[in-house]
């Protein structure tokens, strides 16, 4: 009978545990690698008080409107972070979350397509969430999603400018402890969720 070595690391998520791994690192790639759909939420998220929830929320559309600039300098990828339980993020995202990595604790969703604004609205309880109207038929918005014929003037554009803008329109959300330790193994970490979009603007 084989027993496992106590000095690896081993997959949760594989249902034979028969290879393990040295570090961290090496788990995190096998994750990356074997399990890239993986996303059922494991067992020990808490569920989290409405009212806290609908704080959360506000405090997301506060940070994520403050991005929403009226110059033309800042079309393009945008991200900002901001610090919340692991319990709050899945008890909001959890319906949309498209990967879970036990190994490095953080939770991964995508939004993008003809409907995805008007679902990241329903999430956040706010159909405006992604727009800030500036007056005179100015609006900055989040892009979740651009026509085919639109999209290809937009790459014609991006390749003479060179940039690597994310022209089709997408938002990903990842969540994740971050920090990090002093020399005395002092460590300071806190969950946030890092949000990255592309921001656009129109005439109305």
């Amino acid at each position: 009978m084989s027993t496992q070595d106590s000095t690896k690391l081993y997959c949760s998520i594989c249902k034979r545990r028969a290879k393990g791994f040295k570090n961290r690192s090496g788990l995190q790639r096998h994750e990356t690698l074997k399990h890239v759909s993986y996303n059922t939420l494991p067992s020990h998220v808490r569920s989290v008080p409405n009212s806290e929830l609908s704080h959360l929320k506000k405090a997301i559309i506060k940070e994520l409107q403050k991005r929403l600039k009226n110059h033309h300098t800042a079309v393009g990828k945008q991200v900002f972070s901001i610090h919340c339980s692991e319990d709050a993020f899945v008890s909001i995202f959890k319906n949309h979350i498209t990967r879970y990595s036990p190994c490095g604790s953080s939770y991964f969703c995508s939004f993008k397509g003809e409907k995805a604004f008007e679902e990241v609205g329903k999430i956040l309880d706010d159909e405006n969430w992604g727009e800030r109207n500036y007056g005179g038929g100015q609006l900055s918005f989040v892009r979740l999603h651009m026509p085919e014929v639109e999209n290809s003037n937009y790459e014609q554009s991006a390749k003479k400018s060179k940039t690597k803008s994310l022209v089709n329109g997408e938002m990903t959300v990842q969540w994740k402890v971050t920090g990090g330790k002093d020399k005395e193994n002092h460590k300071f970490e806190a969950g946030s969720a890092q949000f990255r979009f592309f921001l656009d603007q129109c005439q109305i």
